[in-house]
């Protein structure tokens, strides 16, 4: 058992994909790996969401279990971030891209075990216009995806709904103009781009690294983008994400900087942590380690 993070208090989001039907599983499943859960609470507003977290935060509660998908993880992280609370994350939502980067089981028995065989760490914190997020925020053909994604589908079909949403994206995709200054970069980017994506964590898209050396724990921000490109030039790209080499190509450009800033021609959505999350131009900055979380241990998988 965690030292000191024995004591948890879950809070789950009901509008999440699978957090009315999962959160008694969750408590039950934290239960039988040993946790004391001290309370469960179900909330279905946002207001009522961040009205409980700030509460816990406030009585600075030890271990606080997030149940739900990446953006109510987000939205609670801003919450605890450099506080004397830790998080934990209950993925209840369709992606769950947060929980897939920190290596948390979807299951609720697995989860459970590899938090009771874990340990808190310290982890960054990305800000997009002033707003905290865990994995990544984009522009491009992400932004696309979510518009064509409707909620509904998404909740009732899962990742299946994806499918047409993609290849609509792709139909309606157009390159626009990109300039990322960045501090840290020997060349600002600064040209037609398809997506810029811009991750405090390690992942993207699933299993697929931002960057070789992007990490959680590093005070940097891993940015990419790719140019606008043929079919032949997508396929490319697409095949080095799978082996981890699309920043090697000369039509990626890539960096790791603490700060930037992303302007566009015209003005594009911003998707932060698979929700939109207004327009550009979009300051970026990074906190480092501000983030207590409960990462899994060896338990099952």
């Amino acid at each position: 058992m965690v030292d000191g993070l024995r004591e948890v208090v879950l809070v789950v989001n009901g509008r999440s994909r699978s957090g009315a039907d999962q959160g008694q599983a969750a408590q039950v499943a934290l239960v039988e790996a040993g946790f004391d859960v001290r309370d469960f609470v179900l909330v279905t507003e946002s207001v009522d969401f961040e009205r409980v977290v700030r509460r816990l935060v406030q009585d600075q509660a030890p271990l606080i279990a997030i149940g739900g998908g990446d953006g109510t993880q987000r939205a609670a992280a801003s919450l605890i971030a450099g506080s004397a609370s830790t998080m934990a994350v209950v993925p209840l939502g369709t992606g769950n891209a947060w929980a897939k980067d920190l290596g948390v089981p979807t299951d609720m028995p697995s989860m459970a075990a590899a938090y009771a065989a874990g340990e808190s760490e310290k982890i960054d914190l990305g800000v997009a216009n002033g707003q905290g997020f865990v994995n990544v925020a984009t522009v491009g053909l992400t932004a696309l995806i979510v518009k064509n994604l409707p909620k509904a589908i998404k909740k009732k079909a899962g990742k299946i709904a994806y499918l047409p949403a993609v290849v609509q994206s792709l139909m309606e995709m157009k390159p626009f103009g990109l300039k990322v200054q960045a501090d840290t970069a020997e060349e600002d980017y600064d040209g037609d781009a398809i997506v810029f994506v811009a991750a405090a964590g390690r992942t993207h898209a699933g299993p697929f690294r931002v960057t070789r050396s992007a990490s959680n724990n590093d005070g940097l921000l891993s940015l990419y983008a790719l140019d606008n490109t043929d079919k032949a030039g997508l396929v490319k790209f697409g095949l080095g994400l799978l082996t981890g080499i699309h920043t090697f190509f000369t039509e990626v450009w890539s960096c790791e900087t603490p700060s930037a800033l992303v302007k566009t021609r015209p003005p594009k959505k911003v998707v932060v942590d698979g929700e939109p999350s207004g327009v550009t131009p979009l300051s970026l900055t990074i906190r480092p380690r501000e983030l207590s979380i409960l990462m899994p241990g060896k338990g099952e998988k």
